[in-house]
C-alpha cells in the first residue's frame, strides 16, 4: 500500500543514470513504513544496491535521502 501501483516508476526512476534530486527524500519517506521497507528490501537486492550506488551521487539531498532510506531499512526484522 505505501507504494500502491506506482512502485514501478519509481523503481525505474531510481535505475536511471541521473536520477532526480526529490527521489532522495522520497525514497527516505517511503522507507519509514513496513511496506515501503520491504518493497525497498526485494530479495535480488537490486535497489538495495542502487541506494549504495546513490551515495556517490552529485546531488546533495540525493546522497542523505538515500543514507535516510537505507539507515530505515536496517530497522526491518524477518520477511
Amino acid at each position: 500500500q505505501a507504494l500502491g501501483p506506482g512502485a514501478e516508476p519509481l523503481l525505474r526512476a531510481l535505475s536511471s543514470a541521473r536520477p532526480p534530486a526529490e527521489l532522495g527524500a522520497l525514497l527516505c519517506n517511503l522507507s519509514q513504513a513496513p511496506q515501503g521497507r520491504r518493497a525497498l528490501l526485494e530479495p535480488s537486492g537490486r535497489v538495495v544496491r542502487r541506494m549504495l550506488e546513490l551515495l556517490r551521487a552529485e546531488s546533495a539531498e540525493l546522497r542523505r535521502g538515500a543514507v535516510g532510506a537505507l539507515r530505515n531499512c536496517c530497522f526491518q526484522h524477518g520477511k
